[in-house]
């Protein structure tokens, strides 16, 4: 695979030597192109793979060849990449961009690499010179040719390379063919088959039956990896594209699990800015809330739709979430009647965004401004999803009011349930800070199979009871001695967590807290449900600005306070739901929560800096026509720098030299015709060698001036340095007659051996 051998580059000025190093063979005819025919099968792409499979084996039955230069390979790898910039740029202009449209663009990249790959297929000499990637690399190759020294010319051949990447592109095409799921067969297929092929003629001395098993054995094991890794490419990059790397948004859509808020709070990037613009400033901004606890994760159990609180007709988005009303562009309404009213509450939230992100908002929100999305959606239990995200940053006003209903639902009587077996832990923590439980007959639900019967209805609570049950868990919470906030913990009960936490452990961070709130207020009869989002801890330099970092992300109790409960029947389903009340936050985390967090480190002001300017860059781009100018612009850049590139490139390009050794010796100039006398005198000069390698050990002794004079004349030929050059070429001519020495043993081909 990897052949060293000497060979002698084009002739000039100094006849240079140049030892090169090949990396990798050719791989056997006919290869490249079943691959290239693979990939356009795979792609539904069948024309685009015929041609490139006929253009790459060409080379096998037609006898056209080019003397490609360094810089010759070094342009055709710049009109690829250039050709993979353009691409780039073409997609950028699409709307609603998808994370499908960049993977799409990544399997066409065999195809962008063709004028490097043709370029190899087409030289004289197979491989590509692999100062081809390297600007400083070919200037320095230059340097050591001018100055005659030895040039370690190494090379590689893309062929197998080239192989692997067509394998691997070919498997994105299995997205646009069937899910992932239901995976075409032909793709195992016809990787088993390439690369059996590849191994097989690798090496053709074992016994070809072995060889063959061997082979195919390999070649299995190897697509079977492929298979999982394009899966996993797949699964990455279409899949989870509603995730927006590692923001607490992007697993909050139906479940979270304690300790995801921890590992968020460890973090100090800003994950949004809000600027408040009326009202009472805010405490906390939402972005979704759970009902149902298992274990350590909590999820959000959808809407019973037989009963009154069913998605509206033409509001049904897909399982538990609702669209919101259109009221313009990039505008949407909860509850269009309130729509020409005064707000109380306002304020702006601003980010970066992708595709299906949760919004923070705030309480009773009702009007979103400025969402750059197709389509703004919410669920039951309050949690606002982007769909169809149309931009990458955001900056959209929200406006909320005390007299507005909540966006989620009443409660039902699954906002009572807790597991089983936190039961006993639960009773004995409330009996020790003077709590009395709800008596027999009249509790609520405990397990989560258990449903409450049609006239042993939930307790209805109090606003005094509440509020003597959130007083005394604060008190609790808040004492030092007994509890203790702390991001990093030994607990490892995941079945009971909270009973770990109130009797064992006594110490943890918000996640812990509000699990324990919500299940002790659930434990006496308060409906509530288990909330997260961001806290307001951090100013920021501009007027009403608050910084949400990650450490920032919070987690708190939403407890439903004043209802009455109500068996709303339908047909023979009893469903208890709470009405009357409102929504309120319950947040027992100890208050000093924010102090503990870990101090920034010195680069984070730059850092801020940098994302805020991004931001700003991109909803300025975003304006009106802005963005469609630049990318225009770059685009038309792009192709007259593509039309120089090529241009360049038919310039530099050379056919096959014809020309025998002897005629390029007497096109060197300088010493071309003293090479002539001396070679008649001790044979031609090896090619590998350079000229002053090779004067000195012909030329007799006395006579190393000429080679000096000739090393000098290489970095600046003038008038005097000729001169000097031709007199001592004479000088050398008269010792060598005088002398009579002829250095060296001549063998049948003429060449000196030293």
């Amino acid at each position: 695979m990897v052949e060293v051998g000497l060979y002698r580059g084009r002739s000039n000025d100094t006849m240079r030597g140049e030892l090169e190093r090949k990396m990798l063979s050719a791989p056997p005819r006919l290869l490249l192109g079943a691959a290239f025919l693979f990939w356009g099968g795979m792609h539904d792409q069948a024309v685009a793979g015929l041609i490139a499979a006929a253009l790459v084996e060409g080379r096998h039955w037609v006898n056209l060849r080019w003397d490609f230069t360094d810089k010759s390979f070094a342009r055709s790898w710049q009109l690829s990449v250039i050709i993979l910039i353009l691409s780039a740029l073409v997609l950028l202009q699409k709307d609603n961009l998808k994370a499908n449209d960049f993977l799409n663009l990544l399997s066409w990249l065999p195809f962008m690499m063709l004028p490097l790959i043709l370029s190899q297929q087409y030289a004289r000499k197979g491989g590509v010179p692999m100062v081809t990637f390297s600007f400083i690399a070919r200037r320095k190759a230059a340097a050591d040719r001018k100055a005659g020294r030895l040039v370690e010319a190494s090379s590689i051949h893309l062929g197998y390379p080239v192989l692997f990447l067509i394998i691997i592109t070919a498997g994105m095409g299995v997205g646009s063919l069937k899910w992932i799921e239901t995976i075409d067969p032909r793709y195992p297929v016809g990787v088993v088959i390439l690369l059996g092929w590849m191994i097989f003629t690798l090496d053709d001395r074992r016994v070809r039956l072995r060889a063959w098993v061997i082979a195919y054995l390999i070649s299995i094991g190897l697509s079977v990896l492929m298979l999982w890794g394009v899966v996993k490419v797949y699964d990455h990059f279409v899949r989870g594209y509603a995730g927006n790397g590692g923001r607490v948004s992007s697993f909050q859509q139906t479940q979270t699990a304690l300790g995801r808020i921890r590992e968020l709070q460890l973090s100090q990037n800003i994950e949004w800015r809000y600027f408040h613009e009326n009202g009472p400033v805010p405490d906390l901004l939402k972005l979704g809330s759970y009902n149902e606890p298992l274990g350590d994760v909590w999820q959000a159990r959808t809407r019973i739709l037989e009963l009154a609180e069913q998605i509206p007709s033409g509001r049904k988005f897909k399982g538990d979430f609702e669209t919101l009303l259109p009221a313009g562009e990039n505008t949407f309404l909860f509850e269009d009647q309130n729509s020409k009213r005064d707000y109380g509450i306002e304020g702006r939230i601003q980010g970066l965004i992708e595709d299906e992100e949760l919004v923070p908002h705030l309480s009773r929100a009702n009007r979103f401004e400025g969402i750059p999305s197709e389509i703004l959606t919410v669920n039951s239990m309050g949690s606002v999803k982007m769909i169809g995200v149309n931009q990458g940053a955001m900056d959209a006003r929200i406006q909320a009011d005390i007299e507005i209903e909540e966006m989620q639902l009443d409660p039902t009587d699954l906002d009572l349930t807790y597991p089983n077996a936190e039961e006993k832990g639960l009773e004995d923590f409330l009996k020790k800070i003077g709590l009395s439980l709800p008596e027999a007959g009249s509790h609520p639900t405990r397990a989560l199979a258990r449903k409450v019967g049609r006239e042993a209805g939930p307790p209805n609570i109090s606003v005094e009871k509440f509020r003597e049950i959130k007083a005394k868990l604060a008190l609790t919470f808040s004492d030092i001695d007994k509890f203790e906030y702390s991001l990093f913990l030994a607990g490892t009960d995941r079945n009971t967590p909270i009973t770990e936490f109130l009797e064992i452990d006594r110490k943890g961070h918000c996640e812990y807290f509000a699990g324990a709130t919500a299940m002790l207020m659930r434990r006496m009869g308060v409906p509530c449900r288990y909330a997260v989002g961001y806290s307001l801890q951090e100013r920021g330099i501009k007027k009403q600005e608050w910084i949400l970092r990650g450490q920032h992300a919070h987690a708190w109790v939403e407890a439903y306070v004043g209802g009455i409960w109500v068996n709303e029947r339908n047909g023979d389903m009893d469903v208890w739901r709470c009405r009357g009340g409102e929504w309120v936050d319950v947040d027992l985390t100890p208050p000093d929560w924010i102090n503990i967090q870990k101090s920034q480190p010195w680069y984070q002001g730059w850092y801020d800096w940098f994302q805020g300017f991004r931001i700003s860059l991109e909803l300025r781009l975003n304006q009106l026509g802005v963005f469609d100018r630049v990318l225009n612009m770059l685009v038309l850049v792009g192709v007259l720098l593509l039309i120089f590139v090529i241009y360049r490139l038919i310039l530099t390009r050379r056919r096959v030299n014809s020309d025998t050794w002897e005629k390029s010796v007497g096109k060197a100039g300088l010493l071309a015709e003293f090479e002539k006398w001396v070679s008649k005198r001790v044979g031609a000069r090896p090619r590998s060698m350079p000229m002053a390698t090779w004067l000195r050990r012909s030329i007799p002794v006395d006579c190393d001036e000429l080679v000096l004079l000739y090393e000098r004349a290489v970095f600046g030929l003038n008038a005097e340095s000729r001169r000097s050059l031709d007199d001592s070429i004479q000088i050398v001519k008269l010792l060598w007659k005088e002398q009579e020495k002829t250095p060296g043993t001549k063998d049948a081909r003429g060449v000196v051996k030293f």
